[in-house]
């Protein structure tokens, strides 16, 4: 079993990854294309939320830890 701070720095690292993602699908660096249709701006709003999402939780586990 992983110890806390190991699943802190998982937490870190996914967040560390979907914000870079974030990133190169606003710079036009990665698109999603499907049947031709660019539809990475679907991907940015999912990466955002996902983001936030997150953040949220790393913030509730933060308060609850003594």
């Amino acid at each position: 079993m992983e110890t806390e701070a190991e699943v802190i720095q998982r937490w870190r690292d996914l967040r560390t990854l979907l914000i870079e993602q974030l990133d190169m699908f606003e710079t036009g660096a990665l698109t999603l294309r499907s049947n031709g249709v660019n539809i990475s701006q679907s991907a940015i709003a999912d990466l955002r939320r996902s983001i936030l999402e997150f953040d949220a939780l790393i913030a509730k586990d933060d308060a609850e830890t003594p």
